[in-house]
């Protein structure tokens, strides 16, 4: 028995490893909102779930006017069973059945491996008492700073510019970041972290991606990855679709807001702001805020489940058009585990490295065996383990 317990210790744990290296379409290790904590944040008729769906907690679903959400991959969850109370069957499972009691991922409390990285490439940003302002275009991007307090004029405030290119940029902001911009759609890599909330305050995404249903520009080979200590949270301003953009006068550009990228939101959510709420009367107490389409080729990490849309007083936020950005499912962004900041491709090249990265070992003596062998594990660093039987 000691046996068994050891040889299934040792593959949990390759198991374990390779689930926190991927990036999943959605992957949440609370599904309650920080906002509204009792809260159950369902998957509706309406949601087609792409890619690969994983949670530490009770998944839960919703047959309404659309039927069952469809999942094209398998959902992976640690609970035994989706949440009490979802329909039976829970959804259309297209890419097999769900996996339940599945080892928890581990979420790191900050971007330690980010900030490491960024300072190693002289990219860490940080002025005491400052405001900041990202901006990217083409092969490029600046950030601006200026005062906590006082208005931003891109004209008189300081930046740092950098360029862009095939080799892995990170960059950290120690603090709170606006961002907006393009980028091109080849031989760009951008990770981008901050302690703060990252706010999208127009369209993140790759040149010539379709703003209408996120398709991205033929032969896209440029990867963008967002991470937050905090949220990752869609602004409510004018190029967003501010103030019932998609109300009368119908939905146009300004009305979507595009994002071509994986987010990491740590230690909050993948939210909006302003949500029309009764301390907030910014329109009227009883007009919505319809504001048009959240459109998302990408992947989305975060600690507890944030609203993109809320039906109170009629309707408040964004439709959601999300695709799984599958081209990237196995690159590894140096946000759950150290790599090399400088190596130009980190993604596995093979079933061998995928299964037993250089920092995890797997030692099996003798091999074959029979009644008995001895399982040896090393792995990168000091951590806790769960053993399944």
């Amino acid at each position: 028995m000691k046996h068994s317990v050891l040889c299934l210790l040792a593959l949990l744990l390759t198991v374990q490893q390779l689930s926190a290296l991927e990036n999943h379409f959605w992957l949440t290790d609370g599904e309650t909102s920080l906002t509204f904590p009792t809260d159950i944040s369902r998957f509706f008729g309406r949601d087609t779930l792409w890619g690969p769906i994983r949670s530490n907690d009770w998944i839960a679903t919703q047959n309404d006017v659309n039927g069952l959400p469809v999942f094209y991959v398998q959902p992976v969850t640690a609970m035994p069973s989706f949440r009490p109370g979802s329909p039976n069957p829970p959804g259309q499972f297209m890419g097999g059945p769900p996996i339940f009691n599945a080892p928890i991922i581990e979420f790191p409390d900050s971007l330690r491996f980010l900030r490491a990285d960024a300072l190693e490439q002289e990219r860490f940003l940080f002025v005491e008492g400052h405001e900041w302002y990202g901006t990217i275009w083409s092969t490029q991007v600046r950030f601006y700073h200026w005062p906590v307090g006082t208005p931003l004029d891109t004209l008189e405030a300081a930046f740092l510019e950098f360029p862009l290119n095939d080799y892995r940029q990170v960059f950290f902001v120690d603090g709170q970041l606006d961002l907006r911009g393009e980028m091109f759609p080849n031989d760009c890599q951008l990770l981008l972290g901050a302690s703060g909330d990252i706010r999208l305050i127009d369209n993140v995404m790759f040149a010539g991606t379709n703003w209408t249903n996120g398709t991205l520009p033929d032969g896209v080979t440029s990867r963008i990855a967002l991470a937050s200590e905090q949220s990752i949270v869609v602004a409510n301003t004018w190029e967003n679709g501010r103030e019932n953009c998609s109300g009368p006068g119908g939905l146009h550009d300004r009305c979507n807001i595009v994002v071509t990228a994986f987010i990491f939101a740590l230690r909050g959510s993948f939210t909006f702001e302003q949500q029309n709420d009764t301390d907030d009367d910014y329109i009227s107490p009883t007009q919505p805020d319809e504001r048009g389409n959240l459109v998302m080729t990408g992947g989305i990490t975060q600690w507890r489940r944030g609203y993109v849309h809320r039906s109170n007083r009629g309707g408040t936020g964004y439709n959601k058009r999300y695709h799984y950005d599958a081209r990237l499912r196995h690159w590894r962004t140096g946000i759950f585990e150290q790599i090399d900041p400088w190596r130009k491709d980190n993604e596995f090249t093979d079933v061998t490295e995928r299964l037993f990265p250089a920092q995890f070992t797997l030692a099996v003596s003798p091999n074959p065996f029979n009644a008995s062998t001895t399982i040896r594990y090393t792995l990168p660093e000091a951590a806790h383990a769960r053993c399944r039987v």
